[in-house]
């Protein structure tokens, strides 16, 4: 290949992902811009790429309303709640599969618990209505929607994990059984420390998922207890729609997902990583 053929095709690749990375954070600029806009401005026919006057005040208004701050907790408690189920839950059936897969039923079994993530949601949504309905509980409440939430995360925390705990050397259990160690002890003290990055990968998955659910949200809950998801919508003035309100309330939801992944990006990267390289 010529010095002019490789100059021509790393032109065309610059094109390429500076095209790319303008489709990417153009919407994140929009939104961005829009938080910051008079409703009257956000409305024109003619859209304005940057605010004639920047309405600071928007990211205060949105809390006029003193159930959008609850919202956000909600979420948060909902999010929380059900991260920490799927990933004890399926940090122990990963193990199981993992270490004995023929007492646990097999690869057989462990696909169709992966297969359970990817039917659609709204196939089950009016079934799991009335089985939440006639549950003591009822719908509208914290436990309604973290139990819910484990049909989807659950079977990609037991997969993932599997993964991880297939890949941890089964020689340093084995070591801490001739040490006097129980198999319960042995896996909490040496064997889940071996898969923690991978632990903090999927419990940043399910979190996150849980975070921005919207659909089983909007059906289940709504009167003691509300998501944030469901608050996005109800910004409204008669008939007119308050972007700049609905951007400054999904901005300010953005920052808790931002935030717990620049804070556990170190783990994320090694723990998307464990398996792919084999030594």
């Amino acid at each position: 290949m010529s010095e002019q053929t490789a100059r021509l095709i790393r032109t065309l690749l610059l094109i390429f992902l500076g095209l790319w990375l303008i489709l990417t954070l153009f919407p994140l600029y929009w939104q961005f811009i829009t938080a910051f806009k008079s409703a009257a401005e956000t409305n024109r026919t003619i859209p304005s790429f940057w605010p004639e006057v920047w309405h600071f005040e928007n990211l205060v208004s949105v809390f006029a309303e003193p159930t959008n701050f609850s919202a956000l907790v909600d979420s948060f408690i909902i999010a929380t709640g059900n991260t920490i189920a799927s990933l004890v839950l399926g940090s122990l059936a990963g193990y199981a599969f993992a270490r004995f897969p023929r007492q646990a039923g097999g690869e057989n079994l462990a696909f169709w618990i992966l297969s359970n993530r990817m039917f659609p949601p709204v196939a089950v949504l009016v079934p799991m209505f009335f089985l939440f309905d006639a549950m003591p509980w009822g719908t509208d409440s914290y436990l309604s929607l973290i139990i819910l939430y484990l049909v989807f995360n659950m079977p990609l925390a037991t997969w993932l994990m599997m993964v991880f705990f297939r890949d941890a050397p089964r020689e340093l259990e084995e070591a801490a059984y001739l040490d006097g160690y129980t198999p319960l002890r042995a896996f909490v003290k040496v064997t889940l420390p071996l898969v923690l990055p991978g632990m903090i990968s999927v419990a940043m998955l399910c979190w996150i998922f849980a975070w921005n659910e919207y659909l089983f949200a909007n059906l289940f809950v709504g009167t003691q207890v509300r998501t944030f998801t469901i608050v996005i919508p109800t910004f409204t003035h008669g008939s007119q729609t308050l972007w700049n309100l609905q951007m400054a309330f999904s901005m300010i939801a953005m920052l808790p997902p931002v935030a717990l992944f620049i804070l556990l990006r170190r783990y994320m990267v090694r723990g998307l990583s464990l398996g792919v390289v084999k030594g």
